[in-house]
């Protein structure tokens, strides 16, 4: 668990949070509102708000939670009131501050938090409003916005009990200053109750904008005659509560006329100090003070509130019903202003018309009405993104308009509504009689931000018409699926092109999705059913390709696409579209075949083949029959070009190929020697044609056929019939000698028929001879013996390049490679080529014995002066059976689980051959259906520094 760290500036924050005086009071109304809206609003079971202390959180209000407060260190809104964003942790238990938070791990067992920061008016963030739940749940940002609104509010009401305190503050400060002497700027009266006989000092004469002598004769009734009559009553009746001793004084706040003949406020406070024998008020004293600035700015902050009101409630409706909600704001905002007429117009060309209104019943307005623009209040609007605010009509510079002849508006207020920047018309509310003050900034502000608020309802109100066509248009469906725990299936929504791909209607659908499945192929309903769970369990984005039938017709391949999103409910609910592919699969399925029939061939070719770019020269595919014998790994080839295959001599054959391209866009066959990874060529007939790519890139096929076994083949021949021959012509010529002088009668004479035996004889020896003559120029027999480069190098690099070779290996294979170099810059010395292949053979076994989504571990370790190299996998382990002869050439384990994975049994024979060349070993460890460990094991080289 975290505890909150404190703000900065939590001296100041501590010492205005004291002087809202909500501490430690008693629970209100105003407050307890705004939570139970809460709890409503987003179906919690707990709403808060929390102030937060010195070292605990106390709750100024409290739904659904019994305790009244709670410590600082394990709060969640002391983490809240850190910054004014809002806190939201959808799920404690995955969040390393809370997840062993005792609120989380105990009651009220919180696994949901939402915290919206409060601000005074000084902007410290005195606590929150927060929300929680005892389940994880999603917060988008619509709830978020929600939550801060209503926020908003609870800081207004906090922001109001401050002001209260200042009224009050001000009240007492007044009362202390009762008796503050003349020449003061507060006026001072002494008033004998029995005579009538008053006596003003000249700031009170100078409030009303008179001077004393001006005044005179100066009496009660001088002002009994600047008080407004209305306020006349409640002066007298708070006089007599004095007098009867109801009140300790006289406290009135009252209008008196000035001397230019605006009304201004004053605050008169006053006192009997001097009774009559009988009881009765004789004398008088007390203070006038001019408060109008002050009262001023409480009725702009009450005006300021009463819009903010209706603004907030205008934007918590529930209503869904466009029309009426804008009607409403209309109504809401005539009241507000006191002007009758409140229009929405819309302005096309030169043409107003009428889209919403509010009027008296007299007022002849119909919705949908039309008028010339240049007859209207609100063509002084155009050109101008500024409200137009006219309290009288005649006395303004506007008074020459045809608009005023024609409708005679004496008070006007409008704002313009822009949607995507662009006029769409205004927002207006005027009168046909005129207001004695004008328009306030707050009235102003307010009929801008309500025509901001309707120009929103509208912009969307138009985006849901596009959009309602756009769908209607569409082709397929698009829809909205929701699937309850329970298995109910339905589509809250679909477009009309549900018929098209299911044969249903939206309506049929609606009530029960479980109609749409059976339209599905039955192979291919597992796949989909099997997706659509993945999907929910995971809430990522569902994808397949499925076919159906609508019923009337035969099969036909759709893609489905969708986003899911988990619903308070618990249900799941997919946002997405369903279209008609069976064309393009169609296509794309005898491709796919052609495809695989060509890849086999391709892969399976005994000749090495190689695609380049015919300018660049750079590998951009190869088969495996060119990685053999180049020795290079693919990911290398493919970083490479074909001229670095290619011996320094082949400059003018390069030539000769550029030029066949040219001409016939083929060249060869050539015999050429291709220089292998280690430096070592082979002989290899090449020949290639060029093509272009659909997007007309120039490539170059090339064939590379390895001819080194033909060569060496041909040398053993010679090499054979050499040495047979050498062997045979020794008695060939004792025999072809010896025929010589029995066919020639040096011997003697033979019978006839001895003489032509003897003569074909002495024929086929003498051709045998010439034969073996021949043979003697053929080469000798190449050993083919493996030669090792050993060198003391670092085992990392080498471990780390096999693996990256095959990292595309295991990708296809769905199996995870993990490296932990536990025993690091680890030194041996190896042939690094070598130690790579026989490293690679065994992470390759690993790999292809892995089971899908699996790992294999790497590692090395160090016992003693010996180093190991472990590759550890998830497969089926070794049988029994087979361990005795496992590393034999041609050795294979024969279950039914490998052998469908089998290669040519020579790949650990080979690695075993390569480690005892470097003076190292091979071996495993296995249980069978438990995976398989294999090392190789190499004596540690100490290099000194």
């Amino acid at each position: 668990m975290k505890a909150p760290e404190t703000p900065p500036e939590e001296f100041e924050r501590q010492a205005a949070l004291e002087r809202t005086g909500l501490l430690d009071t008693a629970p209100e109304e105003r407050f307890d509102r705004y939570t139970r809206m809460a709890c409503k609003a987003f179906n919690v079971p707990i709403a808060l708000v929390s102030l937060v202390d010195s070292n605990r959180q106390w709750f100024k209000s409290c739904q659904g939670l019994s305790a009244s407060e709670t410590p600082r260190n394990v709060s969640f809104c002391g983490h809240a009131i850190l910054n004014s964003e809002l806190l939201v942790i959808q799920d404690t238990l995955h969040d390393k501050r809370f997840m062993d938070n005792p609120l989380v791990t105990d009651d009220p067992h919180i696994r949901f938090y939402a915290g919206a920061p409060l601000h005074n008016s000084e902007g410290f963030r005195l606590g929150t409003l927060c929300l929680i739940d005892s389940s994880p749940r999603s917060f988008n940002q619509n709830d978020q916005s929600l939550l801060r609104e209503i926020a908003d509010c609870v800081e207004r009401e906090i922001n109001l009990q401050a002001a209260s305190e200042f009224y009050r503050d001000l009240k007492h400060s007044e009362r202390r200053a009762r008796s503050i002497i003349e020449g003061t700027r507060i006026g001072t009266w002494e008033w004998n109750v029995q005579t009538g006989e008053t006596v003003f000092n000249e700031r009170w004469a100078n409030i009303c904008g008179y001077t004393l002598d001006e005044l005179e004769p100066i009496s009660i009734e001088t002002w009994l005659g600047l008080a407004h009559p209305e306020d006349l009553p409640e002066s007298e009746r708070l006089l007599k509560a004095h007098f009867a001793g109801e009140l300790s004084e006289y406290d009135y706040r009252c209008r008196m006329k000035h001397k230019n003949g605006h009304w201004v406020w004053v605050h008169d406070r006053g006192q009997v100090f001097q009774w009559t024998e009988t009881d009765e008020p004789l004398m008088m004293y007390g203070t006038h003070a001019d408060i109008t600035e002050e009262m001023n700015n409480l009725n702009k902050i009450q005006h300021q509130n009463e819009a903010l009101a209706i603004l907030n409630d205008l934007t918590l409706d529930t209503e869904t019903n466009d029309d009426i909600r804008i009607e409403r704001a209309l109504r809401l905002g005539s009241d507000y202003l006191k002007l009758p007429l409140g229009i929405v117009s819309e302005i096309h060309s030169s043409v107003y018309s009428i889209r919403w209104f509010v009027a008296p019943e007299d007022a002849g307005l119909e919705k949908n009405s039309s008028y010339p623009l240049k007859d209207t209040y609100c063509s002084m609007l155009l050109g101008s993104r500024e409200s137009l605010a006219i309290a009288h009509m005649a006395k303004s510079s506007y008074r020459g308009h045809r608009c005023y002849d024609k409708f005679g508006l004496e008070s006007y207020l409008a704002a313009p509504i822009f949607i995507k920047d662009r006029l769409y018309g205004t927002l207006n509310f005027s009168s046909p009689e005129p207001r004695e003050q004008d328009f306030s900034d707050t009235e102003i502000k307010f009929v801008t931000l309500l025509a901001r608020w309707v120009g929103a309802l509208i912009e969307r109100q138009l985006s849901m018409q596009m959009l309602t066509k756009l769908v209607e248009q569409t082709p397929g469906m698009l829809y909205q699926y929701q699937q309850w725990p329970d298995g109910r299936v339905s589509f809250p929504y679909t477009s009309p092109g549900i018929t098209d791909i299911y044969g249903v209607t939206a309506e049929e659908a609606h009530e029960d999705a479980s109609i749409c499945f059976t339209k599905i192929h039955p192979d291919d309903f597992p796949k989909v059913a099997a997706s659509i769970e993945r999907s929910e369990e995971s809430l990522t984005l569902w994808h397949s390709h499925y076919r159906v039938t609508d019923g009337k017709s035969g099969w036909r391949w759709v893609e489905g696409k969708s986003s899911p999103e988990r619903m308070p409910d618990g249900s799941t609910m997919w946002h997405g579209y369903i279209a008609d592919i069976d064309e393009a699969k169609q296509t794309e399925l005898a491709l796919q075949e052609s495809e695989v029939q060509l890849r086999r061939l391709y892969e399976l070719s005994p000749i090495g083949i190689a695609l380049n770019d015919y300018v660049s020269g750079a590998f951009l595919d190869v088969n495996e029959a060119l990685l053999g014998p180049t020795r290079y790994s693919r990911d290398q080839l493919m970083a490479m070009d074909y001229s670095q295959l290619l011996p320094p001599d082949f400059e003018n054959h390069r030539q000769q190929i550029i030029a066949e391209l040219q001409s016939e866009r083929r060249f060869g066959p050539y015999e050429v020697e291709i220089v292998r990874a280690d430096g070592s060529t082979y002989p290899a007939i090449v020949r290639g044609m060029k093509i272009s790519n659909p997007s007309g890139q120039p490539l170059i096929w090339t064939l590379i056929e390895d001819i080194s076994e033909r060569k060496k083949v041909d040398r053993m021949k010679s090499e054979f019939i050499s040495t047979v021959s050498h062997e045979l012509r020794t008695p060939l010529t004792s025999i072809s000698g010896s025929l010589s002088l029995v066919e020639s009668g040096t011997l003697g004479a033979l019978p006839s028929q001895a003489e032509r035996m003897v003569s074909i004889a002495h024929r086929n020896a003498e051709q045998l001879k010439q034969l073996v003559d021949d043979l003697l120029d053929m080469e000798k027999l190449v050993s083919g013996k493996m030669t090792m480069n050993l060198r003391i190098q670092e085992l990392g690099p080498v471990i780390e390049e096999s693996a990256e070779r095959l990292k595309t290996y295991a990708l296809e294979s769905g199996v995870s490679v993990q490296i932990k170099d536990t025993s690091p810059n680890c030194m041996a010395k190896i042939d690094r080529s070598r130690l790579g292949q026989a490293f690679t053979n065994l992470l390759s076994n690993a790999i292809k014995f892995s089971p899908p989504e699996g790992e294999v571990l790497v590692c090395t370790e160090v016992e003693h002066d010996l180093v190991r190299i472990l590759v550890t996998d998830q497969g089926p382990g070794i049988p029994d059976n087979f361990r005795g002869r496992i590393f034999q050439k041609f050795a294979q384990a024969d279950s039914s689980d490998t052998r469908g994975k089998r290669g040519t049994g020579l790949g650990l024979a080979i690695t075993k051959e390569i480690m005892t060349q470097m003076g190292g070993d091979v071996g495993f460890e296995s249980r069978e259906g438990r995976g398989s460990t294999f090392w190789l094991g190499l004596p540690l080289e100490q290099v000194k520094a």
